[in-house]
């Protein structure tokens, strides 16, 4: 019963259910204000996450961009600084897909110094 097809049956009948259950709440001015706070406490707590998480190797930007992701379900300056940061990440995809070899040597150069400076401050604070 694993189907992609029964999958996406089962993820449409999720989604109309929290969408009603969304309805629902914002049927209310109390409600939506609840939803406005538990979505902020909710997207804050997962972008400090990711913030603690930065210095270590690890998945932190991809948690930060989750917390923004949730934040975005609620304020409009999220969703902008959400836009915003996709374009810059599918720009810097192009130029180093796109680029010469020594951007591609630059690009990954550069990556792999930052990861092994955080390591590096991470293995001193653990220390």
């Amino acid at each position: 019963m694993n189907t992609p097809a029964a999958w996406r049956m089962r993820t449409a009948r999720l989604r109309a259910r929290l969408l009603r259950w969304r309805r629902r709440l914002y049927a209310t001015p109390f409600g939506r204000f609840g939803v406005k706070i538990v979505v902020a406490v909710l997207g804050t707590l997962i972008i400090a996450v990711g913030v603690v998480l930065l210095p270590l190797p690890g998945p932190g930007w991809v948690i930060i961009l989750g917390g923004l992701a949730i934040l975005s379900m609620e304020f409009h300056w999220a969703k902008r600084l959400l836009h915003f940061t996709r374009e810059q990440l599918l720009r810097w995809t192009r130029l180093v897909r796109d680029g010469s070899w020594l951007v591609r040597i630059v690009s990954v150069g550069g990556l792999l110094l930052v990861v092994g400076g955080a390591l590096l401050l991470s293995l001193r604070m653990l220390a």
